[in-house]
C-alpha cells in the first residue's frame, strides 16, 4: 500500500517538471504580443471618384504605404539546469491557438489610365449647336440661344362705341313705374324704405275714461305683437340669424308677461240688462260652456278648458244680452274666477253681483258666495255683514240661512 503511494508521488512530480520544462523552453512560442488599441499602419482612405472634368487626365498613382515596423526582439533562452534528472514519460503540453502574424496592408488595385471619352454632339437642323451642359448635380441655368425675331401681327383694334351721355339716376321712391308693373329696387333701397318708420299721431288720453284707457292698452299690445312678428319675417327673409334670436327671446318675454284683462264683458255691459227672451243659440253655447267648465282633467289642461268655458259664457253676453240665460252665464263665471285654477276674487265678486242684478229672482245662491268671498278672501265685514243679513232676508236655502246667521254673530258679537 505505502509503495503504491509513493509510487503515484513520484509519477506526479515527474509530471510537474516536466511541464515546467517544457514551458521554459518554448516561452518565445506561447509568448503573446502587446496589446495594442489601433494597429501601426496608416489608414487607407478611400479612393474618391473623379469628377467629370477630371476624368480625361490620367488618374493619379495612389502613394505607397510604409512597410510594416519590425517585430519586438524575443527574450532570451533560459539554459536548463546542469543536472538532469531521469527523464519521466512526456506529456503532450497543452495545445494553444499559434499567434497571428500582423495584417499587412492591402494596396489597392491600380486601375489601368481610362481613354477620355469625347461627348456626343447632338445635330440640329436649323439652330446651332448648344455649348455642352454639365450634369444634373453641377448644371447651372444655361440661357436659351437667341432666336430670330420675326414680326408680330397685332389684331386690328376694335372700333370703339359712341360715348355715352350719364343720364342722373332718379330716385326710386319718386319713379313712376309702368302701367301694371312695380317699381324695382335693390336690397339697400328696399332696407331703407322698409327701415322708416311712419310717424304716428299722438293719443290724447286725457280725456279718456276707463273704458277708453282700457281698449288703447289693448290696442297697443296687439299693435306690438304685431311688429315684433313682421320685423321677425323681415330678418328670417334677409337670414339674419342673431337678429331672429333676438326676436325670439323678445316675443318669448311678451307671452310670459300676464295680459290682465282690466274689464271683462259682464262689467262692461252694466247692471241694467234684463232676460227677456228665450234664444237657442245662447242655450247651446250655455250648454258647451257648462261641458268644458265640469270637464274632468288635471292641471294643466283642466285650467285650458275652463278659459274655453268662460269665453262661451263671455259670447253669450255679449252677443244676446237679452236671452234667458246672461244671469245663468254670470253666475257660472263668478265660480270660474273664484276657484283653485283663477283665484280671482274681484272679479268672481263682480260675476255674482252682476247676477242677481240682472235677474232679482236667481235660484243660484249668488249672495252667498259673494259674502264667503268678502268674509274670507277680502276680510271686508263690512260688506260680508251686508251680504250675509240680505241671505237671510232672500235666500230660500236654509243651510244657506243658518250659516249666514252664524257668521253674522261671528262677526258683530250679537
Amino acid at each position: 500500500m505505502y509503495r503504491f503511494a509513493l509510487v503515484v508521488l513520484t509519477f506526479v512530480a515527474c509530471l510537474v517538471w516536466a511541464g515546467s520544462t517544457a514551458l521554459a523552453e518554448g516561452g518565445d512560442e506561447f509568448q503573446l504580443p502587446p496589446v495594442k488599441l489601433k494597429p501601426d499602419r496608416p489608414t487607407q482612405a478611400k479612393p474618391i471618384p473623379p469628377t467629370p472634368d477630371e476624368r480625361a487626365a490620367p488618374p493619379a498613382e495612389t502613394p505607397k504605404e510604409p512597410p510594416p515596423a519590425e517585430k519586438p526582439p524575443a527574450p532570451p533562452k533560459v539554459a536548463p539546469p546542469a543536472e538532469k534528472a531521469p527523464e519521466p514519460p512526456k506529456v503532450a503540453p497543452p495545445v494553444l491557438a499559434p499567434k497571428a502574424p500582423p495584417e499587412e496592408p492591402v494596396e489597392a488595385p491600380k486601375k489601368p489610365p481610362e481613354t477620355p471619352k469625347k461627348p456626343p454632339t447632338l445635330e440640329l437642323p436649323t439652330e446651332p449647336p448648344a455649348e455642352p451642359t454639365l450634369p444634373p448635380v453641377l448644371a447651372k441655368p444655361a440661357t436659351a440661344p437667341a432666336k430670330t425675331a420675326r414680326p408680330v401681327e397685332l389684331p386690328p383694334e376694335p372700333a370703339l362705341p359712341p360715348p355715352v351721355t350719364p343720364k342722373p339716376a332718379k330716385a326710386p321712391d319718386l319713379a313712376l313705374p309702368p302701367a301694371g308693373q312695380e317699381p324695382r329696387r335693390t336690397a339697400v333701397q328696399k332696407e331703407l324704405v322698409e327701415a322708416q318708420v311712419e310717424p304716428q299721431p299722438a293719443v290724447d288720453l286725457a280725456g279718456m275714461g276707463e273704458v277708453g284707457l282700457v281698449e288703447e292698452v289693448s290696442r297697443t299690445r296687439k299693435a306690438y305683437a304685431r311688429a315684433l312678428t313682421a320685423l321677425k319675417d323681415y330678418y328670417v327673409s334677409r337670414a339674419n340669424v342673431a337678429k331672429i334670436q333676438w326676436i325670439d327671446s323678445e316675443l318669448a318675454a311678451f307671452d310670459k308677461v300676464p295680459k290682465i284683462q282690466y274689464l271683462v264683458v259682464a262689467e262692461l255691459a252694466g247692471p241694467n240688462l234684463r232676460p227677456t227672451r228665450h234664444i237657442e243659440a245662447a242655450d247651446q253655447l250655455y250648454k258647451e260652456g257648462i261641458n268644458y267648465k265640469d270637464y274632468p282633467a288635471f292641471p294643466p289642461g283642466k285650467k285650458e278648458y275652463l278659459k274655453v268655458a268662460l269665453e262661451k259664457f263671455q259670447t253669450i253676453i255679449e252677443k244676446y244680452p237679452e236671452s234667458d240665460k246672461i244671469a245663468d252665464a254670470a253666475f257660472r263665471m263668478g265660480e270660474i274666477y273664484g276657484g283653485w285654477y283663477f283665484e280671482d276674487w274681484a272679479r268672481a265678486v263682480q260675476s255674482y253681483e252682476r247676477c242677481w242684478q240682472w235677474d232679482p229672482a236667481t235660484p243660484n245662491p249668488a249672495l252667498f258666495n259673494a259674502a264667503k268671498i268678502y268674509d274670507d278672501k277680502l276680510k271686508n265685514r263690512v260688506k260680508a255683514v251686508e251680504l250675509y243679513n240680505r241671505v237671510v232676508a232672500e235666500s230660500k236655502i236654509e243651510d244657506h240661512v243658518n250659516q249666514a246667521q252664524d257668521r253674522i254673530r261671528a262677526l258683530t258679537g250679537k
